[in-house]
């Protein structure tokens, strides 16, 4: 004989009524059944048994109550209570019911999660189709801002800034491209599709010294790869700093000898 209730009785009572009351039904499920299962094993005495057992009762029948609880049953046909009954003695019982609740519960908040996501996504692509089919018109402003706004919404997304901007740049839309393909750097800094974007916005723009940063930066971040070297070489040589590209066509030559450009432009400049 118990003259206490167990703490995990005590406790996990005490969780449940309070989530169930800050509406967190499964979490409230959940605390419910570990203190059944942990009271079914235990036989109290005297006051403890019966402030437990008030205690279930008042979790049941505020359960019962509960207007999320009674539309989940209301969408299984079931319109009218009590939903959960207790019976002291059959703790086990009711914690297998409230498991099989909190289950279907979850199974619905599944689906709900998943339709949801597939509206966003319908919803993302159909802008972006609606976007580009007005860059494609020649309409760039209307495209620019419906593009912008997938952007906006989705450009926390990994490949979205980037995709946007390769938009942008086969419109001609330079500025706009270069600025997405920056965005998307600073948020994925390990996306290369957003360095050779950056790169090809400010070539056109002959903006040589973001373009160089630009290569810099992905040397940082993925190491001297020797095409990436031979690439900085011939931005060098259209900005007419034949030092900077001989040192880095070099460097290039260096690191993979099989790299015929990079010789080449090595033998061209040593002319």
């Amino acid at each position: 004989m118990r003259m206490t209730a167990p703490k995990a009785v005590r406790d996990n009572i005490a969780r449940s009524r309070a989530y169930l009351a800050r509406g967190y039904l499964t979490r409230a499920l959940e605390a419910m059944e570990t203190a059944l299962r942990a009271y079914s094993g235990t036989t109290l005495i005297g006051q403890p048994r019966f402030e437990t057992e008030v205690h279930i009762h008042e979790f049941v029948n505020d359960l019962n109550r509960n207007h999320t609880v009674r539309k989940f049953f209301e969408q299984r046909k079931v319109f009218s209570g009590p939903y959960v009954a207790y019976t002291p003695g059959e703790e086990l019982s009711l914690a297998e019911r409230l498991e099989s609740i909190r289950h279907a519960m979850l199974e619905d908040e599944r689906a709900r999660a998943a339709e949801q996501a597939q509206k966003v996504l319908m919803r993302k692509m159909e802008l972006t189709g609606n976007g580009q089919a007005r860059l494609d018109a020649g309409d760039l402003p209307r495209g620019r801002a419906l593009l912008r706004r997938v952007a906006e919404e989705w450009g926390h997304e990994p490949g979205v800034l980037s995709d946007i901007g390769q938009r942008f740049l086969r419109a001609r839309l330079f500025y706009e491209a270069a600025e997405l393909f920056e965005a998307a750097l600073d948020v994925f800094p390990g996306e290369a599709q957003a360095y050779s974007g950056a790169v090809a916005a400010y070539m056109d723009l002959r903006e040589y010294q973001k373009a160089e940063s630009v290569y810099l930066r992905a040397l940082r971040q993925f190491g001297s790869h020797p095409r990436t070297m031979l690439n900085l070489a011939k931005l060098y040589m259209e900005w007419r700093k034949r030092d900077k590209a001989y040192e880095f066509a070099n460097r290039a030559a260096q690191a993979d000898p099989s790299l015929a450009e990079a010789r080449e432009l090595v033998a061209r400049l040593m002319r």
